[in-house]
């Protein structure tokens, strides 16, 4: 056993695929191997037929089982021969040994052929009768090269055995076994939520144990797997050689998770933009997708990272990195961690009413029905588009006054509600800076939420705003905020002349749900039948189902505290 400890650190692994042998070094990582399982894994205890080892086959075929014959590092090791074949296969194996479900063993051994072979490992379950894997595949060669493969025992497998068998015309020499159950190292961080995550073990040929290959659209797409991945272990690999629409991805099995904040990562290599997305599957069985981030090419092994928000109402979640061109995208060492639980709103579910532009019909027709509820809203101001500046369809800044003292938030919506990505650099500082020193200057709060009008942004906008001492900004994707989101591109559902009162209604029922910040945008509060407008009665009902849901409802300021 000398040369097989010697090989403990770097083994070499020759794969069957349609293209030939695939030739890479797998290093152990740090893991605690235990001892080898296998009793007899030499065939050194008798020099006639080896103690623990069977002689197997079936189906029609002739076969020839031969011992000792010389072996890897001396004279003792098992052949077998097919001299005439119809079906079945034939092999020496060992005994079966004890394994535990759920664990990760690693199998080992020294071989040669002249045919293709293959490793299949038989789990004889608690409840009685077998199953059989086929876990490696694997080329001829004619001197000793070792196969080395990591697998997760299946549910219900008490005990097994590895068969490395041919099953046609052919001769295997088989040597220096081993079977070893693979420990991780002691977690010292939070547990790492996928199973199989470096994607070292395998439960069938060409595919990680607890992983899935995934595509839509129109593509031509091909996943290997194994190929080299990080310091040469296993990773997986997709390539897209022609592409019209859609993407490819490897991705974890769904995982049951409980709400809260967690973090995805893995390292990759790419010759393609690629992203990450994360997957919800919603307890009524409905699919909902977030992109997390879009990630650059790179030639050598790259971290990429992502945090996601987990709301009530999920059953699985799983996360994509995926490539959506021609290109070719290779992961490994994933992790999905919890980071954080929910708190506060993200306990509960929250609503928030905001209101752009400072139109006077907010003030006559939203104001009352708030205030008579006791419910604040945030009200984004252009703040030279006043009636003092000859706007009479907008509030007076006596008017703006009046709604903070009753408890309002006041948030900046640029000086003249102006295309910011369009305007200069001076341009886009003066709207922006310009108009919360306006407003600080009507003494009506800290002014520390801004709105970007028309929802348009980038990134030197998004700098402008930072610099300018505003704390979050609120943009027009329509979608719930989750725990995780970036307090300068917060998203609201947009309330317009065709939505109506159920639309709200769903829209919070959701919101309280799933646990989740419903950012509702206001225009005008009036019964002019333009695309921006509520009638009154529209709004009135909207508040009144609020109360009734006992919902809690905040500013915005009050609810970027609760953002990570």
């Amino acid at each position: 056993m000398a040369k097989t400890e010697q090989y403990r650190k770097i083994i070499s692994l020759v794969i069957f695929t349609l293209g030939g042998a695939f030739l890479f070094a797998l290093p152990v990582h740090a893991q605690t191997v235990g001892p080898n399982l296998i009793g007899n894994p030499s065939f050194k205890s008798s020099p006639i037929s080896p103690t623990g080892w069977s002689k197997g086959g079936y189906g029609n075929n002739t076969r020839v089982f031969s011992y000792p014959v010389t072996g890897y590092d001396d004279a003792y090791a098992a052949k077998v021969s097919i001299t005439t074949y119809t079906g079945g296969d034939a092999k020496w194996f060992f005994g079966d040994v004890a394994v535990q479900s759920g664990h990760t063993y690693q199998f080992s051994d020294y071989f040669q052929s002249n045919v293709p072979s293959i490793i299949t490992a038989r789990y004889a379950l608690s409840g009685g009768g077998y199953m059989y894997k086929d876990i490696l595949l694997l080329s001829p060669n004619s001197a000793y090269q070792n196969a080395t493969i990591k697998f997760i025992v299946p549910q219900n497998a008490v005990s097994l055995t590895i068969f490395h068998l041919i099953n046609q015309v052919g001769v295997l020499t088989t040597d220096d076994y081993s079977l070893n159950e693979i420990t991780p190292p002691l977690p010292t961080g939070p547990p790492n939520l996928i199973l199989n995550p470096d994607l070292e073990s395998s439960d069938v040929p060409n595919k990680p144990a607890y992983w899935n290959s995934g595509s839509w659209g129109s593509s031509t797409r091909t996943f290997t797997y194994p190929v080299p991945g990080v310091s040469g272990s296993r990773a997986a690999q997709v390539a897209i050689t022609n592409y019209t629409s859609g993407d490819a991805k490897w991705y974890f099995t769904p995982r049951a998770l409980s709400p809260g904040v967690y973090v995805y990562s893995d390292q990759y290599i790419s010759t393609a933009t690629s992203k990450l997305t994360v997957q919800y599957q919603y307890t009524d069985g409905t699919f909902f997708y977030v992109d997390l981030k879009i990630l650059p090419p790179t030639n050598v092994f790259t971290a990429a990272s992502a945090q996601l928000s987990v709301p009530a109402n999920v059953s699985t979640v799983t996360v994509f990195h995926l490539i959506a061109e021609v290109g070719t995208l290779t992961i490994d060492n994933t992790s999905l961690q919890l980071l954080s639980t929910p708190k506060g709103i993200f306990t509960t579910g929250a609503v928030s009413l905001t209101f752009d532009d400072g139109t006077l019909s907010q003030y006559e027709n939203a104001i009352p029905k708030l205030n008579s509820s006791g419910l604040k809203g945030v009200f984004y101001i252009v703040s030279q588009r006043l009636s003092n500046y000859g706007y009479p369809g907008f509030m007076s800044i006596a008017q703006v006054i009046d709604i903070y003292n009753n408890g309002h938030e006041i948030g900046a919506h640029t000086r003249t509600h102006a295309h910011l990505p369009s305007l200069t650099l001076a341009q886009q500082q003066s709207e922006i800076q310009g108009s919360r020193q306006d407003l600080l200057a009507f003494n009506v709060g800290p002014i520390l939420s801004f709105a970007y009008p028309y929802g348009e942004h980038n990134d030197a906008v998004v700098g402008i705003v930072k610099n300018a001492g505003l704390a979050n900004a609120r943009g027009t994707g329509k979608y719930y905020a989750q725990q995780t989101e970036n307090p300068f591109t917060l998203p609201r559902m947009g309330v317009e002349v065709n939505t109506t009162v159920a639309d709200v209604k769903t829209w919070i029922d959701t919101a309280l749900a799933n646990k989740e910040w419903l950012i509702l945008g206001f225009h005008q509060i009036d019964t002019s039948g333009e695309q921006y407008s509520t009638t009154p009665d529209t709004f009135n009902q909207i508040i009144d189902y609020l109360i009734q849901k006992n919902a809690p409802v905040i500013t915005i300021e009050q609810g970027v505290k609760d953002l990570l």
